[in-house]
């Protein structure tokens, strides 16, 4: 008898996980029906059809679509066509005054668009019209009018609260195929992607998304946005479970000021800033710290009247880290003109507290007509034999690069600079506290193709 007992224990050990296993199946089955969910976002998200307009010069008789290397008969000579290119994306309704609706999408969707409709949830086709974008974070907000009743305001979630594992719906119009969902999981955040100036962080997901989806929806399963879908990576054209969104936190005082104003206004502070390499976190004796280095400080900037000077290593603003350029760029961007903002830096191996009152910035295409003066215009790198393949050298700085308008423009790159106001200059912290100490004149002593040459800066 006792020969029997344990194969028939063994039998109910494995019907009775069976069973267990089967009960739990069917209890996450019901937990997760993202039914509800998409029901509430649903009637939030629009599909959106633009057309671009594009005239070209060609040859009158050829027969253009079918056959573009022989002639008709005729006589032939050139004349202008007009050819229209379509695109599809999605957006999200994010508020709504009477009739009319406003929805974000991203930028790249309606980017020179010669006209725009979507068609809403019930099937309505309507037309509309672009309000304002926002180019460093690709999104943009059109409006349209609409009296359908069953359209809705999307409920707006805290994309700060997400974390890895957490399920997520995409929510649009893959290749066309409108009020399509579907669901995944928060794979990652703070994802990077600088194409276009892009600054914002993203929220990577496996959810699937195609082309058609961008600007729609990532909600959460309480059917709230946490982020607008932008970009995948792929090799075949087709989701591969990377698809990325925009945090909606990321976004939304650029969506309240094209809201107020009809475009964005970021908090500037002028300068440019950068990561340093290891072995140069080791000259400055920081490399524990996390932070970026301010190379250069722009002409009556809000950073140089309030006393910031290159050299000077930031590690916060108002307690935000800054890591990253793209989170130095964030934090003081999503920063209102005049506010004064606490900036902690390291400054010759001291921690400084400094108040800094930031100022507006101007559009990119402003920015570029400026003749904005850099201080000193130039970008500088320790001699380090690691990096840079010098032989005749064993101290100074290199520089790497220069402003057009460079105080610093009879240098080139590849000059080497060994002395200040004769002070020997080692290493590029040496370089930045000299240049601090008297902008109005200084005597700079370098190597140009191993012969030596001195030229007096003036900056003023």
């Amino acid at each position: 008898m006792k020969k029997n007992i344990f194969p028939l224990l063994a039998a109910f050990l494995f019907l009775s996980f069976s069973c267990t296993s089967v009960n739990v199946a069917e209890n996450n089955s019901s937990t997760l029906s993202f039914s509800e969910a998409a029901e509430k976002v649903l009637p939030s998200v629009i599909h959106i059809r633009i057309s671009n307009k594009k005239t070209h010069i060609t040859p009158e008789g050829w027969d253009y679509y079918y056959n573009p290397f022989s002639p008709s008969p005729g006589n032939i000579f050139e004349e202008k066509r007009d050819f229209f290119n379509e695109g599809l994306g999605s957006g999200v309704i994010i508020k709504q005054t009477g009739n009319r609706f406003y929805a974000v999408t991203n930028r790249h969707v309606i980017s020179d668009a010669n006209s725009i409709s979507v068609k809403l949830y019930n099937g309505e086709f309507t037309e509309a019209t672009p309000v304002g974008f926002d180019e460093r974070k690709d999104i943009a907000v059109i409006c349209f009018d609409s009296e359908n009743k069953s359209l809705k305001v999307i409920e707006t979630g805290n994309s700060d609260l997400l974390k890895i594992g957490d399920w997520v719906l995409a929510v649009g119009s893959p290749f066309g195929f409108d009020s399509s969902v579907t669901a995944g999981i928060v794979s990652a955040l703070g994802r990077r992607n600088n194409a276009n100036g892009n600054i914002s962080d993203f929220i990577q997901t496996d959810a699937s998304i195609n082309t058609g989806n961008s600007g729609g929806a990532l909600v959460n399963i309480k059917g709230e946005l946490v982020g607008i879908n932008s970009w995948i990576t792929t090799t075949t054209g087709g989701s591969m479970g990377l698809g990325f969104a925009i945090p909606v936190n990321n976004i939304k005082k650029s969506i309240d000021d094209i809201l107020n104003y009809g475009e964005v206004r970021y908090g500037w502070i002028g300068v440019i800033a950068g990561e340093l390499p290891e072995f140069e976190k080791k000259v400055f004796q920081i490399e524990n710290d996390k932070g970026v280095m301010i190379f250069q400080t722009i002409e009556n900037g809000p950073a140089e009247v309030n006393g910031l000077l290159p050299g000077d290593f930031l590690l916060n603003i108002n307690g935000i880290e800054v890591h990253t350029v793209d989170s130095l760029l964030f934090t003081v961007g999503e920063l209102k003109e005049g506010t004064i903002s606490n900036f902690m830096f390291i400054r010759d191996g001291e921690i400084i507290n400094k108040k800094v009152t930031l100022g507006l910035r101007n559009k990119n295409s402003d920015l570029m007509l400026q003749n904005n003066v850099y201080w000193p215009g130039i970008n500088i790198m320790t001699i380090d034999r690691e990096y840079v393949a010098l032989n005749d050298f064993d101290s100074g700085v290199i520089i790497t690069f220069i402003e057009k308008e460079a105080v610093f423009k009879n240098f080139m790159p590849g000059d080497i600079i060994t002395e200040i106001n004769g002070i020997s200059i080692i290493n590029s912290r040496d370089f930045y506290r000299e240049i601090s100490k008297n902008k109005n004149l200084n005597v700079i002593k370098y190597y140009r193709e191993g012969i030596s040459y001195t030229e007096e800066i003036k900056y003023n």
